[in-house]
């Protein structure tokens, strides 16, 4: 990625430090992607495949590492636009972060965050949430923007716990989406309720810099939460870098700790492999996907759930998920509150079942890169299948064979 050139300027209307940008995160200037032809399987598959490692864990691991006292490494991360805006978004925070070929080696500030850069955060969703959090424990205000998509996406709930707990959040319009300027405000922690009404990684964020606050967290979940069980990811890899959490009856307590840094492996990604066993179940025959933990905290990988109880058989060992199929699907009711990733994987086994699916608890995926349902629903329609969005649920099918295109 190119660095962004330091003209001295502010961006978005805010008056500007005379420091350094970050590196640029362009991917969504490069224009259309071209056709790209699929081979249809004329045979049932018999295939053996890796994943990369999972975006959720990289993620999370980098802002604990950039977070820890001394340098940690990330062994098979996931190298993908989102997960580089978050590395170089910590650049942009002051923190030394070097993107080797399956090693990155994030040298951690202990909770001292220089701050004063500019970040492009592109379309993640999770760099905007985690670093905001970041950066308000910087010493001097950062700059966050990205997409005009991700402009529209929820940050006001964070915003409103971050300012209560002492930090100064600049947003122009309403205050409750990019762009922003976070930072040299005096952070402390505390007792806070935080909505995840409209996505978890709200509570994520603030978890995430928990340790590093003066007074810790107790966070509250306030009311109805959607994708809650990437809060448990989170948890996990908080007690992996040796940061006690406590959980009970929806608060979340995390005191204030220095812990070192340490070598993490990026375990596999659990919402990639759902597309490749998917193929398995429709096509029939034999995929193994390797690289994958059975027992991972990943809300995704209660996909071998959905296949097994579809009728597939699903065999797990140390590091892999191997699933047969072949012998039709049928349709099925699935709530997707907890996975939403999950979706287009499922509307996929969906297309290929007699009778009718019901994917419900979809409500948030609005909120995401792309109104996801409709996206889902209109491209359905564009195969010859019937579909029906609303805002609780996606109905599917029934499908006629004959009319697929």
């Amino acid at each position: 990625p190119a660095v962004a050139p330091d003209t001295g300027h502010g961006v978005n209307g805010f008056a500007k430090d005379n420091v350094a940008t970050s590196g640029k995160i362009s991917s969504y200037t490069r224009g259309s992607m071209a056709p790209r032809p699929i081979r249809t399987a004329s045979a049932p598959l018999d295939e053996t495949v890796r994943v990369p490692g999972s975006k959720s864990v990289t993620h999370r691991a980098l802002v604990l590492a950039a977070l820890a006292n001394g340098a940690s490494t990330l062994e098979h991360p996931l190298d993908a636009d989102d997960t580089r805006a978050t590395a170089i978004g910590l650049r942009a925070l002051g923190v030394d972060v070097e993107l080797g070929a399956g090693r990155w080696i994030v040298d951690g500030r202990g909770g001292r965050i220089p701050g004063g850069g500019t970040i492009d955060l592109a379309q993640s969703g999770s760099s905007m949430r985690f670093l905001a959090a970041v950066a308000a424990l910087g010493q001097r205000p950062t700059e966050l923007d990205g997409h005009p998509r991700l402009r529209e996406r929820p940050m006001g709930e964070l915003y409103d716990v971050l300012r209560r707990l002492g930090a100064d959040v600049l947003s122009p319009d309403d205050g409750r989406a990019l762009p922003a300027r976070i930072g040299r405000g005096v952070i402390r922690g505390g007792r806070v309720e935080v909505s995840c009404a409209r996505s978890s990684q709200f509570l994520t964020a603030l978890l995430l810099v928990a340790a590093r606050l003066p007074g810790g967290i107790v966070a509250r979940v306030d009311g109805p939460a959607v994708s809650m069980p990437y809060v448990d990811l989170t948890c996990g890899l908080l007690r992996e870098f040796g940061i006690e959490v406590g959980v009970e009856a929806g608060r979340y307590r995390v005191e204030p700790c220095a812990y070192p840094g340490r070598t993490a492996r990026i375990e596999g990604d659990h919402s990639s492999a759902s597309c490749l066993l998917a193929a398995g179940a429709i096509v029939g025959g034999r995929v193994r996907v390797e690289g994958l933990r059975p027992d991972s905290l990943q809300p995704d990988a209660r996909f071998c759930s959905l296949l097994a109880s579809l009728g597939c058989a699903v065999e797990t060992g140390e590091s892999f998920v191997e699933v047969r199929g072949g012998a039709g699907l049928e349709g099925f009711d699935v709530d997707l509150a907890d996975a939403p990733d999950l979706a287009p994987a499922v509307v996929a086994l969906a297309l290929f079942a007699r009778g009718s699916t019901r994917v419900r608890g979809i409500a948030h995926l609005r909120y995401k890169e792309s109104d996801r349902p409709a996206v889902l629903a209109d491209n359905l329609r564009a195969l010859g299948c019937p579909a029906q969005v609303t805002d609780r649920e996606l109905i599917v099918g029934p499908v006629d064979p004959g009319a697929l295109r």
